[in-house]
C-alpha cells in the first residue's frame, strides 16, 4: 500500500480528543498487544464476550505503520475511522454484505480499548460493539448428527462466531403505535435490555410498570413474560414489532378492557380509599371473592405486590408452579383495588386463570373459600419462589437430638427448596410426634405448615323431631324433640321418647316414612347415625307382643298404607288407578284370632278419629233377606251370644281378641280386589295385600275357611340394613312375604266419610319448644384441642420402622415456630359416611392479643413478648347451610386501619362489635411486632362519622347464590 502523508490538522484533532496518547507505548509493544493470543486477535472466540468492529483500510495502515518501527513516520493512521462501514450518519447502520478480512477486521474487547485510547475514535462515531454466539444453525445441525459420529457434535458446539448483524426490533408505545423506532440487540441480549431500552427511549419515569408485547407472524400479539431470557430464546426476528404499555393508574393495563361495575367515563375522576374495592359475584364467585379479600389485607404481603418486588422474583421454570402466571394475575388485581380508582372491579381474569390450572374451579359451582385460599398460596409460592432448582432433601427423624438441632434442620431443608413472599409471611413449623402403640417407638419430626385447621368441639348430644302415633285412635299424632346420644342407638331414641309419653320403649317401633311409604323400619340396634335430620321419623305404639313377621309372637304388626281409587289415563273405563295418600300406620293384630271381616273393624276403629261411620240412613237397599241379616255381621270383640254394640278401646283395641267370621273371596280378576254384596252395613273400603311399594301383591296371603294366615318367613324383618325401597326410584323393590296391607277408598267415599284436615292434625309437646343451647367456645380451646393426642384412623395408619409394621399410633402436633400472618380455619363442616353437617357454634376470638405463648412450645425469649401476641386483620364468613350459601369479609385496612364489610362488589364500614359471629370461617391474624413495623403509628378503629356504618346481614335472611 502507497504510504499517505498525515495530515498534521488530523493529528492535532486527535491529540486534542485523546490526550493518553502522548502516553503510547512503543511500535512493536502496540503490534504484540494487538496481536497477542491473550487480549489480541489471536485470542478465541468465547460465547457471550464483546468484539468489535474496526474498519479494513484502518487497520491495515496501522499495521503498516507499527511494522515500519517509526513512530513519526508519514504512515501514521490517525483516528480510528470506521465510515466506509456505515450507510449513514445518523442511524449509524452497518452496510449489508459487510466481509470480515475485506471490509472489517475484529478485535476483542481489550485490544479495541487500547487502540482508542492510543488512537482516539472519530468525532460522533459510535463503536460497533458485537457479541459472540453460537450460530442457530449449528444447534440444528447438532441435533441432526448420526448417532454413530458423536465428535461431530463437540466439534460443533465449539464454533462460536461473532454477531456482526443483530436482531433489529421495531419499539413502539401501546398509546403510540405509527411512530415506532428501531433499536438494534444482540442475541445475547436479555429482554430486560430490550424494555430498559424502550423505557428511555419513550421517557418512561421509572415509577411507572411496563411490560411487552411482540407481534407474531400471524398479526396477533404475545406477552413478553419472562424478561430474564435472552433475544433469542423469546424467538425474536428482525423487523419485529415490538410493543410497550404502561400501567394506568387504577392498576389496570391499556391492553385489557377495565372491568369495573361502572362505566369508565362514570369512574374516571373517582378517587376513594386505597383497599376500599369491591368484587363482582361472576356467577357462585362469592368464595373467591371472599378469599381474596381476606389475602389482599395482608398489608406486607399487599406491599410486596403494590412494590412490584414480585416482578424480580417471578420463577418462570418452575414445574410446580403455573409459569408466573397466577402471580401476575394476583399482582393485576391487587394493583386495581389498591389504586383508589375503583368501587368494584371483575375479577374475570383471575377467574379465567384459577380455572385453568385448578379444574376443580371450573364453572360456576359453589366452593369453599379455604379451599381456594390453599391452592392460590401453594400458587403464589410457586410462581414467586426464590429456589430456582430444588434439590433434593432427605427427611430425618429426630433420633433422639434435641429438639432446637432438629427444627433448625427441618427449617433449613425447608427453606433449600422453599423461600418465597408466601413462606415469609405464612409459614410456621409444627412438632409432630407419633409413639406407636406395640412397641413405644417415638418419631418426631417437624413439619412446615401454612395455615391452621383447627376442630371446633362437638356435643355429644343430638336433638331429633319425631312424630308419636298412639294405639288410642282418639289421641292425634304429637311431635316431639329429643335429645338423644349423637352415637346411640334407635333403643335410645324409644327410651327418650318413654320419658315424655309414659310408653313403654318396649311397646315403640320406629320407622321412616316418606311420599306416603314406609321407606325404612329400624331396628333396635341400629346406629341413629342412619337418620338424617330431614327424614320425616315416626314412632309407632304397638302391643307389647308383636313384632313384624315373627311367628313367636302372638301379635303381628301390620303395616297399612291408604289408597284412593283414581281413573285411569286409559281411555278403556274399565280400569282404575290407585294412588297414595295420608300417613301410614303400624297396627297390632292378634295372628291366631285375625279374619278379614275382623281387620276391617279394626282398622276402621284406629281410624274413627277422622273416618266417620255409616248411619242408617246410609245402609245398602238390599233385599229383606239381606235387611235381616245385616245385624249378624261379626264385629270386633264379638262372640255368639254378645252384644253387637261397637266396643270402646278398652274392649276393641288393635290388640283385643277377634273372633272367627266371614271368609274374605279368592279374586282371580285383574286389578284390585271387588267385595261381595253383603247383608251389613256399607263397607267404607276394601282391603288389599300389597308390597312394600303399596302396589297389589296377593302372593303373600294363603286364605282358608277359618280366616286369613300369613305366609312370613321366620325372623322377617331383622333382615339387614331394613331398606324397603330407595327414594330415588318411583318403583321401590318389596322384601319378600312381606305384610303389608293396603286400605282402598273409592273417592265418593272417601269424600263423605273421611276428614284430611283432621287426618293430617297433629298436636306439639312441650318438648318442641326445646333448643339444644349450643354454649359459645373460646378460640383457644380450639387450639387446645388441635394439640390434643389422638389415634390415628384405621384408613391412614403410621408405618413404624421399629415394627415394621403400619400401626394406629398416638399422634400429638405442637406449635413450634408461628409466622407473621397466621391462618385459622375453623373446621365447621363435619362429614361422616351417614352424614354431613356445619356446626354453627359461636367461636368467641379476640380481635386484639391472642396470646400463643402458652401454646408454642419452642422456648420463647422472654424480652420479646410480641412475638408471641396477634391481632386480628380478616375474617371470611360462610353463612347457610351444606347445599348453598354465601361468603363474606371482615377486613382491616392497612393505611385506615377502619373495618369494612366485604360482600362482593358491596363495602361498608362496620365496628368491631360486628366482626364476631357464628359465620366466621377463617381467621387471619398478624404478629403485633409485624404491624409495628410496618405501620408504626395506628389508627383509629372507629368509623368516620361521616361514613356511618351497616350491619351485616343475619345468617337467617342472607340470601344464597
Amino acid at each position: 500500500m502507497a504510504a499517505v502523508a498525515a495530515d498534521p490538522a488530523a493529528v492535532d484533532a486527535a491529540e486534542d480528543r485523546e490526550p493518553q496518547r502522548k502516553a503510547v507505548p512503543g511500535l512493536e509493544s502496540q503490534r504484540r498487544q494487538i496481536k497477542s493470543s491473550e487480549s489480541g486477535r489471536e485470542r478465541p472466540l468465547r460465547a457471550g464476550e464483546s468484539w468489535f468492529l474496526v474498519e479494513q483500510h484502518w487497520y491495515q495502515q496501522w499495521e503498516l505503520y507499527v511494522q515500519g518501527g517509526d513512530q513519526d513516520s508519514s504512515t501514521f493512521p490517525g483516528c480510528i475511522n470506521n465510515a466506509k462501514l456505515f450507510e449513514d450518519q445518523v442511524n449509524w447502520r452497518l452496510k449489508k454484505g459487510l466481509v470480515e478480512g475485506e471490509d472489517y477486521v475484529l478485535l476483542p474487547e481489550a485490544a479495541w480499548h487500547y487502540l482508542v485510547s492510543w488512537y482516539g475514535l472519530e468525532h460522533g462515531q459510535p463503536p460497533i460493539e458485537r457479541k459472540v454466539v453460537v450460530p442457530s444453525s449449528l444447534c440444528i445441525c447438532c441435533v441432526g448428527t448420526p448417532a454413530y459420529a458423536p465428535f461431530q457434535v463437540v466439534e460443533l458446539l465449539s464454533i462460536q462466531e461473532v454477531e456482526v448483524y443483530p436482531v433489529e426490533l421495531l419499539l413502539v408505545q401501546h398509546s403510540d403505535m405509527d411512530t415506532p423506532c428501531t433499536a438494534q440487540f444482540s442475541h445475547t441480549d436479555s429482554v430486560d435490555l430490550v424494555l430498559r431500552t424502550a423505557r428511555e427511549q419513550f421517557l418512561v419515569s421509572p415509577q411507572e410498570e411496563t411490560r411487552l408485547w411482540v407481534k407474531n407472524a400471524e398479526g396477533s400479539f404475545e406477552r413478553l413474560c419472562n424478561t430474564r431470557v435472552t433475544v433469542l430464546d423469546a424467538a425474536l426476528k428482525t423487523g419485529q414489532l415490538v410493543v410497550m404499555e404502561t400501567r394506568n393508574k387504577d392498576g389496570t393495563w391499556p391492553s385489557a378492557q377495565p372491568h369495573t361495575t361502572k362505566s369508565a367515563s362514570e369512574d374516571e375522576n373517582f378517587q376513594g380509599q386505597p383497599g376500599i374495592c369491591g368484587l363482582t359475584n361472576l356467577g357462585n364467585t362469592c368464595f373467591m371473592n371472599s378469599a381474596l379479600q381476606c389475602l389482599s389485607n395482608v398489608p406486607q404481603l399487599t406491599e410486596y405486590f403494590l412494590k412490584n418486588r414480585y416482578l424480580e422474583e417471578l420463577n418462570f421454570c418452575n414445574p410446580l408452579g403455573m409459569k408466573g402466571e397466577i402471580a401476575e394475575a394476583y399482582a393485576d388485581l391487587v394493583k386495581q383495588a389498591w389504586s383508589g380508582h375503583h368501587r368494584s372491579i371483575v375479577p374475570h381474569v383471575f377467574k379465567t386463570k384459577v380455572g385453568h390450572f385448578a379444574s376443580q374451579f371450573l364453572g360456576y359451582q359453589q366452593h369453599d373459600s379455604q379451599e381456594l385460599l390453599s391452592f392460590l398460596l401453594d400458587g403464589l409460592h410457586e410462581d414467586l419462589n426464590r429456589v430456582k432448582k430444588k434439590e433434593y432433601v432427605e427427611l430425618c427423624d429426630a433420633a433422639g437430638r434435641p429438639d432446637q438441632e432438629v427444627a433448625q434442620e427441618a427449617w433449613q431443608n425447608h427453606k433449600r427448596r422453599n423461600d418465597s413472599v408466601i413462606v415469609d409471611t405464612f409459614h410456621g413449623l409444627f412438632k409432630s410426634t407419633l409413639v406407636c402403640p406395640d412397641c413405644g417407638n417415638v418419631s418426631v419430626t417437624f413439619d412446615p405448615f401454612c395455615y391452621l385447621s383447627v376442630p371446633l368441639p362437638v356435643s355429644h348430644k343430638r336433638v331429633m323431631e319425631v312424630f308419636f302415633v298412639s294405639m288410642d285412635p282418639r289421641r292425634k299424632p304429637e311431635q316431639h324433640r329429643l335429645v338423644v346420644p349423637k352415637k346411640g342407638k334407635i333403643s335410645d331414641l324409644c327410651v327418650a321418647l318413654a320419658k315424655h309419653t309414659g310408653v313403654s320403649p318396649e311397646r315403640m317401633m320406629v320407622a321412616d316414612v316418606f311420599s306416603h311409604r314406609f321407606y325404612k323400619i329400624y331396628q333396635l340396634e341400629e346406629s341413629l347415625s342412619s337418620i338424617l335430620d330431614r327424614d320425616d321419623i315416626f314412632i309407632y305404639e304397638v302391643s307389647g307382643r308383636s313384632a313384624i313377621g315373627e311367628n313367636s309372637r302372638e301379635d303381628v304388626v301390620l303395616p297399612i298404607y291408604l289408597r284412593e281409587r283414581t281413573p285411569a289415563r286409559d281411555y278403556n273405563n274399565s280400569y282404575y288407578g290407585l294412588m297414595l295418600f295420608g300417613h301410614p300406620l303400624l297396627v297390632s293384630v292378634p295372628r291366631d284370632r285375625l279374619s278379614w271381616d275382623a281387620l276391617y273393624h279394626i282398622l276402621l276403629y284406629r281410624l274413627s278419629r277422622y273416618v266417620t261411620r255409616p248411619s242408617s240412613d246410609d245402609e245398602d237397599d238390599g233385599d229383606e233377606k239381606d235387611l235381616e241379616d245385616k245385624d249378624n255381621i261379626p264385629k270386633p270383640g264379638h262372640v255368639a251370644g254378645g252384644s253387637s254394640q261397637d266396643p270402646g278401646p278398652e274392649q276393641a283395641g288393635p290388640s283385643s281378641g277377634v273372633a272367627g267370621g266371614s271368609r274374605a273371596p279368592v279374586d282371580n280378576s285383574p286389578g284390585p280386589s271387588h267385595w261381595p254384596q253383603r247383608a251389613r252395613r256399607k263397607h267404607l273400603f276394601t282391603l288389599q295385600t300389597v308390597n312394600s311399594n303399596g302396589t297389589s301383591d296377593r302372593s303373600t296371603f294363603n286364605e282358608d275357611t277359618h280366616g286369613v294366615s300369613f305366609s312370613c318367613e321366620p325372623g322377617l324383618g331383622r333382615r339387614e340394613g331394613g331398606f324397603l325401597g330407595s327414594r330415588a326410584h318411583d318403583h321401590l323393590p318389596s322384601p319378600p312375604a312381606q305384610p303389608y296391607i293396603a286400605i282402598d277408598w273409592e273417592p265418593e267415599m272417601k269424600k263423605r266419610y273421611y276428614d284430611e284436615v283432621e287426618a293430617e292434625g297433629y298436636v306439639k309437646h312441650d318438648c318442641v319448644g326445646y333448643v339444644l343451647k349450643k354454649a359459645p367456645v373460646r378460640l383457644q380451646e380450639c387450639i387446645e384441642l388441635f394439640t390434643t393426642v389422638e389415634t390415628l384412623e384405621k384408613e391412614n395408619p403410621w408405618y413404624c420402622p421399629s415394627c415394621k409394621q403400619h400401626q394406629l399410633a398416638t399422634k400429638k402436633l405442637d406449635l413450634w415456630m408461628l409466622p407473621e400472618t397466621l391462618i385459622i380455619h375453623l373446621k365447621r363442616f363435619s362429614y361422616t359416611k351417614f352424614s354431613r353437617e356445619k356446626l354453627d357454634t359461636l367461636v368467641e376470638f379476640p380481635i386484639r392479643d391472642l396470646d400463643f405463648s402458652e401454646f408454642v412450645i419452642k422456648p420463647q425469649n422472654e424480652s420479646a413478648p410480641e412475638l408471641y401476641k396477634y391481632d386480628l386483620i380478616a375474617v371470611s364468613n360462610h353463612y347457610g347451610g351444606l347445599r348453598d350459601g354465601h361468603y363474606t369479609t371482615f377486613a382491616c385496612n392497612k393505611d385506615s386501619g377502619q373495618w369494612h364489610y366485604f360482600d362482593d362488589s358491596s363495602v361498608s364500614p362496620v365496628t368491631e362489635n360486628q366482626i364476631e359471629s357464628k359465620a366466621a370461617y377463617v381467621l387471619f391474624y398478624q404478629r403485633q411486632d409485624v404491624a409495628r413495623r410496618l405501620q408504626p403509628q395506628p389508627a383509629s378503629s372507629d368509623p368516620p362519622a361521616s361514613l356511618g356504618s351497616s350491619s351485616p346481614p343475619n345468617s337467617e335472611f342472607m340470601d344464597v347464590n
